[in-house]
């Protein structure tokens, strides 16, 4: 069936009363300062010069660290919410 044109142009303006809104709110959370874009340059220019000065495989291997400290963490993260998400559900 169908639809009526006017109920698909209502939502579509609908949908973009909606987006600009919440494009509003980020911006105003964003700043826009002329130095974002230089001091993310400045920290990738520093992050660098730190990195060529470290040997590839201990890097490889903090990096190899860092990313099984965070597995392990979002599982500790995720059972907690399981269990907690259970324990509600026998309250109720």
């Amino acid at each position: 069936m169908a639809r009526d044109p006017a109920q698909i142009q209502a939502d579509i303006a609908l949908t973009r009363r909606v987006i600009e809104t919440q494009l509003d709110a980020l911006s105003r959370k964003v700043p826009r300062a002329w130095w974002t874009p230089w001091a993310l340059a400045a920290g990738a220019l520093v992050v660098g010069l730190v990195m060529s000065r470290l040997p590839v495989l201990k890097v490889i291997g903090v990096g190899a660290r860092t990313v099984q400290t965070g597995l392990t963490v979002a599982g500790t993260v995720a059972a907690v919410d399981r269990f907690l998400a259970q324990q509600r559900r026998l309250a109720a």
